[in-house]
């Protein structure tokens, strides 16, 4: 963990620098909405560098998507990506001018890769994402990219992480990425937890009350029928049932194939969560469920489960890239072997509800996981740590405000002390199952991408 060697002082100006508009809640599903209100609230002000719509970068933007579009039709594969130097060299003066007019005590760059390379600035830069371009390039197989447009972009972003005093990530396997692939120090490389995107989380009287009942209610949510599991996730209905389980499964957010049909199936297709109605839906959805599942084939982090935690409902997960980033074996959930189908995550189920007590035990330590890491303040408070060390880096004399007392203990914890830590055993509070291979098994991650 990191220690605080600045005394409280002064609230910092904090640059956000993003080309697209941080303070609306529809950029990157929310994510840079909520990390700028916790950073107003436990680090300083937040001076939001963007949006750019600019017809400088608007061009650049619609020439390179007019050669995708003609290199598509001719190889079925996109010759850029938005990590290119045409973008990138056109951003650097763009926010180098924002921060002339407006200084900064230090920069957050938030998935702004294509925006630091070239930028003119000595004020220290924290770099934040969930994954790396070679993680992206080697885990997700519908990524149709040239050669060229794979250099390139693995160009830009090394350039990216290496102008910034320190880079964070809400998972273990993210930052080892980052020092693997692109050098970055061990040191100034750190994990931490994302937060759930919830503008009034529930009380946790309200989390907890959860107890089991007929039917066994099951949850999956998300966009992408087949990345996010869902043929798993129905065959775990199935065996349910099969083992005479009274049981069903909701699914919000797409439409399963009509093969996938049965009157115990659910289907919500979207549900806007700025509409106040079908927010209370959403909301009503996490709390009559008992589990949820998220059976993913590919998956960067997934807030949802943060989402999850926050309701106290136990979650069932593919221990697949980031996702151990906001589960926690055992206490928030179940982390299931990349090859494990329907009829594992039904065993899983049925050993958790074989004792009422054991079940809201994990009802209560999956609130707790909520709130001890899984919220943005927590975040932001792991983040004010890190911004000290970026300071200190530069050798900046500028202090950061803390509260005096009553502050939780920093979440941020450096690839450096991760691999100083024994490896990670298999849980042994959740014995019911011995030993297996399946169980020592760590995330599936994609070979050639992680070395050493």
């Amino acid at each position: 963990m990191l220690h605080n060697s600045i005394q409280a002082g002064r609230r910092l100006r904090i640059g956000l620098l993003h080309r697209f508009d941080a303070r609306d809640i529809r950029t990157w599903s929310g994510i840079l909405f909520f990390m700028s209100r916790a950073l107003e609230t436990h680090v300083g002000e937040v001076v939001y560098l963007g949006p750019d719509k600019s017809i400088g970068t608007k061009c650049i933007e619609r020439f390179t998507d007019v050669l995708n579009r003609l290199t598509r039709k001719i190889s079925n594969k996109a010759c850029f990506t938005d990590k290119n130097r045409l973008l990138a060299f056109r951003l650097a003066r763009v926010f180098g001018r924002r921060l002339k007019r407006n200084p900064c005590d230090i920069i957050f760059a938030p998935i702004a890769s294509a925006e630091l390379p070239f930028l003119n600035t000595g004020v220290p830069i924290v770099f934040c994402s969930d994954i790396t371009w070679p993680l992206i390039i080697d885990y997700y197989p519908d990524l149709n990219v040239t050669a060229s447009a794979r250099a390139e972009s693995f160009y830009i972003e090394s350039l990216a992480v290496r102008r910034a005093a320190a880079c964070t990530f809400p998972s273990e396997w993210a930052a080892e990425s980052c020092c693997n692939d692109f050098g970055t120090s061990p040191t100034l490389t750190y994990r931490i937890p994302f937060g759930a995107n919830l503008t009034k989380p529930p009380a946790r009287a309200v989390a907890i009350e959860r107890t089991l009942g007929a039917p066994l209610k099951l949850l999956m949510v998300g966009v992408n029928w087949e990345r996010k599991g869902g043929p798993i996730a129905f065959e775990c209905l199935t065996c349910l049932l099969k083992d005479g389980i009274d049981a069903s499964l909701t699914v919000c957010g797409c439409v399963p194939p009509p093969e996938f049909d049965h009157p115990r199936l659910r289907v919500v297709p979207f549900l806007n969560k700025r509409d106040p109605q079908q927010w209370k839906q959403f909301e009503q959805l996490y709390l009559d469920a008992h589990f949820m599942l998220l059976p993913t084939r590919a998956e960067a982090l997934g807030v949802v489960l943060c989402e999850a935690s926050a309701y106290g409902l136990p979650i069932l997960a593919t221990d697949t890239g980031g996702v151990r980033g906001a589960l926690n074996d055992g206490v928030n959930g179940f982390a299931m072997p990349y090859e494990a189908r329907g009829d594992a995550y039904a065993r899983k189920i049925t050993e958790a509800i074989a004792e009422p007590v054991r079940y809201q035990n994990l009802v209560i330590s999956s609130r707790d996981e909520y709130e001890r890491c899984l919220n943005w303040d927590a975040w932001a408070i792991s983040m004010r740590d890190v911004m000290e060390v970026a300071l200190c880096q530069k050798g900046e004399e500028a202090s950061i405000s803390k509260p005096s007392r009553g502050t939780p203990a920093s979440n941020a914890v450096s690839v450096a002390e991760m691999r100083a830590r024994p490896s990670r055993t298999a849980d042994a509070t959740w014995a019911a199952e011995p030993p297996s291979s399946d169980r020592s098994k760590s995330a599936q991650v994609p070979r050639g991408t992680l070395r050493g």
